[in-house]
């Protein structure tokens, strides 16, 4: 079966951020060592450098905004998972795959996941102040120790949750599309294993 899931990776924002970092430190060293207009080849070399940071800036941008449209697909066959991502595709054997996690996790207007990361009042104020919203991620765990990890918007998994206690049959992870995908995995999973006679 196949899934398409709204998959944000951190590659291209970090790619959007870069040329900004190396242009502003190309340009604190020009001006800490008092370099001018006047010399003519670190004038060039600061230019060129700032030409080729806003190449660089442009490309991710739109690899960014692909990102967006295109997302990622989750193909799950008999023995074996496909992930396809802009960037990778990789495919995942289920004898290579030792465990697979389904979890959600808070992310801010960054799209970064939400770490508690100090005990103080004023860093959980400001905190508390930030914009969230639930996110859902399925980790596979292989047998090579690495992991791969795909996240999803998690669809009105909040609304559904704060139902749940007045309707203990909701399941609010119904409507996302990556827990649909966890679930197709781990009956081709449970399948796979019986054909072995692993189960």
């Amino acid at each position: 079966m196949k899934f398409r899931i709204k998959h944000i990776s951190s590659l291209y924002r970090w790619g959007i951020v870069l040329p900004w970092i190396v242009i502003i430190a190309a340009l604190a060293i020009f001006l800490i060592v008092g370099l001018d207009v006047t010399f003519v080849f670190p004038t060039l070399v600061l230019i060129r450098l700032t030409a080729v940071c806003g190449i660089a800036e442009v490309v991710f941008i739109f690899l960014y905004i692909a990102e967006r449209i295109y997302g990622a697909r989750l193909i799950i066959n008999d023995d074996h998972v496909v992930i396809k991502t802009l960037h990778r595709h990789r495919k995942l054997y289920y004898a290579e795959i030792e465990d697979a996690k389904y979890s959600h996790y808070e992310c801010t207007r960054s799209y970064r996941e939400r770490k508690e990361r100090s005990g103080s009042l004023l860093y959980k104020y400001m905190q508390d102040d930030e914009e969230t919203w639930t996110r859902s991620k399925l980790t596979f765990y292989l047998t090579s120790g690495k992991t791969v990890t795909v996240n999803d918007e998690a669809t009105n998994y909040e609304w559904k949750r704060s139902k749940w206690i007045t309707d203990p049959d909701l399941d609010p992870d119904e409507d996302v599309v990556l827990y649909q995908a966890y679930q197709c995995y781990r009956t081709a999973c449970r399948e796979y294993c019986k054909v072995l006679g692993n189960y």
